[in-house]
C-alpha cells in the first residue's frame, strides 16, 4: 500500500495515530458540518498549517478517516461506502482552505489521499529553508511592549513550526532564548528561572512571568491610588478648611463697608460749595484763569484695588 512520504516523516504534534478505529458509517459523516470541527481556514499568509492539521486530524481519527489521508487501500477495494466516505473528507479538506490554497491543490476527481498530499507538500517542502527563517526569527524575536502572553505564544508557534520542519528546540533553549529576550524591567526575574532546580520547563517559567506580570500591573495600581490621594490630603483648599473663592461673612462685611466709604468719598467731592482748596481758581501772570485741577480723593487705608 502506498504511504505518503511527506506524512510518514514528519506527523502533527496533534496526530495521535496509535488505535486504528473502525470508520463511522457514512450517513452519519454526510450530516457533519465540518466548520463547527475545525474552524480554521488555511492560508500561506497566515503560516496557520498546524492548527489546520491539528483540527483536522482531530475530526479523521474522531471518526476513524485517518487512513483516507494516510494509506488508502487498492482501487479494487473502493466499495460504494468507501467512495462516499473519501468523496466527504475530500469536501472537508477543500471547505477548510482558502482559494490561494485550493487553486494549487486542486485535482481533477482525486481522492482525500492525493489531496492531503498536496497540502502537506506545500507547506512542508524545502524544510532547510524554512528552519533558517524560523530559527531566525526565533532567536530575534524580542518582547518589547508586548505582554507576557503574546510575547511567550510567539515563541511557542515558532518553536512548533521548527520541530515541523525537523528543527526541534530543546527545552533549556527554549526558557533561556525567553529569558535573554525579555523587557528590562524583568531582569530581576532572571536569576530566580535559571537557578531553579529541578530547571523550569518552558511552560512553567511562562506562568512564572505572568505572575510577576500581574503583581507589577498591581503594584502600578496602588501607586497610582496613593498618589492621588496624597495629592488631595495636601491640596491648600483642604488644609485649612476655608475656600480661597469665598470670603465669608466677614470679608463680605469688610467689602461693602470699604465700598461705602469710597462712595461717601466721591459724593464729598463732588458736592464741595467752593471754598475749599480744591475749587479754587488761580491765575497766570497775564491775568488768565487756570483751570482747576482734578480733585484728589483720599486714599483708602485699608482698601487696595
Amino acid at each position: 500500500m502506498a504511504t505518503s512520504p511527506a506524512h510518514s516523516s514528519a506527523s502533527s504534534y496533534c496526530s495521535l495515530n496509535v488505535v486504528t478505529l473502525p470508520p463511522a458509517p457514512a450517513f452519519m459523516i454526510q450530516i457533519i458540518n465540518i466548520r463547527s470541527h475545525a474552524p480554521v481556514t488555511l492560508d500561506i499568509n497566515e503560516s496557520n498549517y498546524n492548527q489546520w492539521r491539528c483540527f483536522l486530524d482531530s475530526i479523521l481519527g474522531k471518526f476513524g478517516l485517518t487512513a483516507h489521508v494516510s494509506s488508502p487501500p487498492p482501487l479494487d477495494q473502493h466499495d460504494t461506502k468507501w467512495v462516499m466516505t473519501d468523496h466527504v473528507v475530500v469536501n472537508w479538506i477543500y471547505t477548510t482552505i482558502s482559494k490561494s490554497v485550493f487553486d494549487i491543490v486542486y485535482r481533477l476527481r482525486s481522492n482525500a489521499f492525493t489531496i492531503w498530499d498536496a497540502v502537506e507538500s506545500l507547506f512542508r517542502d524545502n524544510k532547510l529553508q524554512q528552519a533558517v527563517y524560523l530559527e531566525a526569527r526565533f532567536h530575534t524575536l524580542q518582547q518589547g511592549e508586548m505582554s507576557i502572553t503574546d510575547y511567550t505564544t510567539r515563541l511557542k508557534t515558532l518553536t512548533d513550526n521548527l520541530r515541523d520542519v525537523g528543527q526541534p528546540i530543546s527545552e533549556p533553549s527554549q526558557v533561556l532564548n525567553l529569558l535573554c529576550n525579555l523587557n528590562p524591567k524583568y531582569q530581576h526575574v532572571k536569576p530566580i528561572i535559571t537557578t531553579k532546580f529541578p530547571s523550569h520547563t518552558f511552560m512553567s517559567a511562562c506562568s512564572y512571568l505572568l505572575l510577576e506580570e500581574l503583581c507589577a500591573h498591581h503594584d502600578e495600581k496602588m501607586d497610582v491610588g496613593q498618589d492621588l490621594y496624597a495629592g488631595h490630603s495636601s491640596s491648600p483648599n483642604n488644609a485649612d478648611g476655608n475656600n480661597d473663592t469665598s470670603l465669608g461673612s466677614g470679608g463680605s462685611k469688610n467689602w461693602s463697608h470699604t465700598k461705602k466709604r469710597d462712595r461717601d468719598c466721591s459724593s464729598g467731592s463732588s458736592t464741595n460749595d467752593g471754598s475749599g482748596p480744591h475749587n479754587s481758581t488761580n491765575t497766570d501772570s497775564s491775568g488768565h484763569a487756570k483751570h482747576p485741577s482734578a480733585p484728589r480723593l483720599p486714599w483708602v487705608t485699608d482698601y487696595n484695588p
